[in-house]
């Protein structure tokens, strides 16, 4: 669902608390950018082709049109609940301070938080004190303080060392910010042949670099293995066939790159947490 926010040049801002006995917005997706502060409550998100569990204290920053969707825990949904979900949420406009964020020098962190978060991020609670305590006011500022704020609550998000984002690549196919030429060639092209076979020595004398120097390289420049990178490219084109009810899981095996379904079904389960037939049932419930 396609959901429209009062927001506008005149309202670029919402900022508010929330109290409800537990989630029930559908999974949709609306041009605004969106944070999410768990304050009290826990069960599933959904995020992009990502599921997994959120708890007291997470935090989540959302990209324009990035579709989502939090479920609560099933005892939320007990005739005999007494339990909450209460947080602060909020929500700003898609081109808020577009010019400044995109030439100021200060800004930059900001302009690349805001690049990632179309594959939506979240911000653990431990090591994040500081900008949970500025989400919590936030709803109480009016006016310039409440822009202030924003800005340095994006600013600590951009610094924070404790955050991992969880869409896959293939859900957004723009780069990640690398200012690495030959990082950025080489992601090019494994974007493009990834659920093809693809020969480590090959890919690594595109560079040129043998390819014991190659894996190191990689590995220093984006935190993960050629291989796993290889595997979480095809576990997310995966997922995102997975939401076509129609397609049969074995093709959709064959056309993510795997060659078996049995190490189709232990890596998917290994990465997400559910078989693909589970994960196309929790993705069918959101619908």
């Amino acid at each position: 669902m396609h959901e429209q926010l009062p927001i506008d040049e005149c309202n670029p801002i919402i900022a508010r608390r929330y109290n409800y006995n537990r989630f029930t917005y559908p999974w949709h997706f609306h041009d605004e950018y969106e944070i999410i502060y768990i304050q009290e409550g826990n069960g599933e998100y959904f995020v992009a082709d990502k599921i997994g569990n959120y708890s007291c204290g997470d935090v989540y920053l959302l990209g324009s049109n990035l579709p989502h969707y939090m479920k609560s825990a099933v005892e939320y949904f007990s005739k005999d609940n007494t339990k909450r979900v209460k947080g602060v949420v909020v929500q700003f406009q898609k081109d808020f301070m577009a010019y400044s964020i995109n030439n100021y020098i200060d800004l930059k962190p900001i302009k690349n938080l805001l690049e990632l978060s179309k594959r939506g991020i979240l911000f653990f609670s431990s090591g994040n004190q500081e900008l949970i305590k500025r989400i919590e006011k936030l709803p109480s500022y009016k006016g310039i303080n409440r822009l202030v704020s924003l800005l340095f609550i994006l600013d600590c998000m951009a610094k924070s060392n404790h955050k991992k984002l969880l869409g896959s690549r293939q859900f957004n196919n723009s780069l990640s910010l690398f200012s690495d030429d030959r990082l950025e060639k080489i992601l090019s092209y494994i974007n493009y042949h990834y659920t093809e076979h693809l020969d480590l020595e090959t890919i690594a004398a595109k560079i040129p670099m043998n390819a014991s120097a190659f894996c190191r390289y990689f590995k220093e420049k984006t935190g993960k293995t050629f291989i796993n990178y290889i595997i979480d490219l095809r576990i997310g084109y995966a997922c995102k066939l997975l939401t076509d009810k129609k397609s049969d899981i074995t093709q959709i095996c064959i056309s993510s790159g795997f060659n078996s379904i049995t190490h189709f079904n232990r890596i998917f389960k290994r990465k997400t947490g559910l078989t693909p037939t589970r994960y196309r049932q929790q993705i069918s419930e959101t619908y």
